[in-house]
Order: C-alpha cells, then structure tokens, then sequence
C-alpha cells in the first residue's frame, strides 16, 4: 500500500482492494439488478436514494471491511461498507461527514470522526471527489480507499457517460468515551483534533 497525502486529513492510500477483490466486486455489481440499488435504511440521505445497496453477502466486502478497521485506534462505531453505483449525471452535493444534523447520530450522541471511500473502478468519466474549500479536485485510482476529516466539506463532480462509478463508503464513528484515531503504522503522527466538540 502506498499512502498519499492530499491534504492535511485527507489520505489516499493505493492498493489498499486487491485485484482479486475488486473483480469479485465488479462482477457482483455487473449481476445486480436495477432495483437492488433501492435502499430500505430510514436514515439514508437523498445522496444515496436509488445509488446504495447495504447488505452485501460476498467475502471481499467482509475482507475489506476487516483491513479497514487496522487503519483506526478507539473508533466506538464502524459499520460494514455499503455499496454505490453513480451512473450518468449523478453526483454528490458538497457536504461534511461529521453528522452534525444527523438524526440517529444525535439519538445516539456520536459524531462522525472521519469519512472513508473505496474505489473499485476508475474506467468512468467524471465523477471526481472535489474539496472545494481547498480547491481540490481528484479523481483515485481503483482499487483505492480515501479517507478524509468529517469537517472536510466534500462532494463529486458529475460522471459523464454510460460507464458506473462503484465505490463504498463508511465512516470511524466517536462519542464522548472514545475519540478514533488514525493508525500511526500507517499515516504517521497525526494530531488530534481538539476543536471536535465531544457529546
């Protein structure tokens, strides 16, 4: 794996899917129907109606959520991965992850420490992550995962053809009892932020 620095807070690590992992997901993204895109979670946001699948029974998302859980130190909530199909003129309005205004984040006080994407295919046009606060606009390669601070007001550029975007995502989720951390194996030093405001 090879860690990239976007930005301070913004990571890109490549490699991070193998080969093997990412054609057993394209495939099994080749063979979903229309209508397994439709997500039946309450919580899900407008960004994800019609794009998301949550519950994937298939081994690589399993292994890949595993290798995601070494990146991070006292996380007090990591869901599994879900799964995202952008296709044509699909995109993602800029937002932070930090779920301020979360509904079930504030039932259950927690925040959002950092955002984690997953690359599988990057075969499309458009569909870049953009900080437009930071001028950035970045387009990973496949296979790669992306994790950025909550606070980082992200979104995408709209993809551009008949060529999926596929990716997943999931967030290191705190509260006031425990503060997720980068893996310094793996990032380096990376300082805490104390301006979080801890429930």
């Amino acid at each position: 794996m090879k860690v990239n620095l976007l930005y301070p807070e913004i990571y890109e690590i490549e490699d991070f899917v193998t080969v093997e992992q990412q054609e057993k997901v394209l495939a099994y993204c080749a063979n979903l129907k229309d209508s397994d895109w439709v997500s039946n979670d309450a919580y899900v946001s407008d960004f994800f109606k019609d794009k998301v699948v949550n519950q994937n029974k298939l081994d690589a998302f399993n292994e890949i959520d595993k290798k995601i859980e070494t990146l991070v130190n006292d996380c007090f909530i990591l869901h599994p991965i879900n799964l995202i199909r952008h296709l044509e003129n699909d995109f993602m309005h800029p937002h932070t992850d930090d779920h301020k205004d979360n509904e079930q984040a504030n039932e259950r006080k927690t925040y959002s420490r950092y955002g984690i994407v997953v690359y599988y295919n990057d075969d499309y046009q458009g569909g870049e992550i953009t900080y437009p606060n930071l001028g950035i606009v970045h387009k990973p390669k496949a296979r790669s995962l992306l994790i950025h601070s909550g606070k980082h007001l992200h979104g995408t550029t709209k993809v551009i053809g008949n060529l999926p975007r596929y990716c997943s995502t999931t967030f290191f989720i705190g509260n006031k009892d425990h503060h997720p951390a980068l893996n310094e194996s793996v990032f380096g030093h990376v300082p805490e932020d104390t301006e979080y405001q801890y429930y």
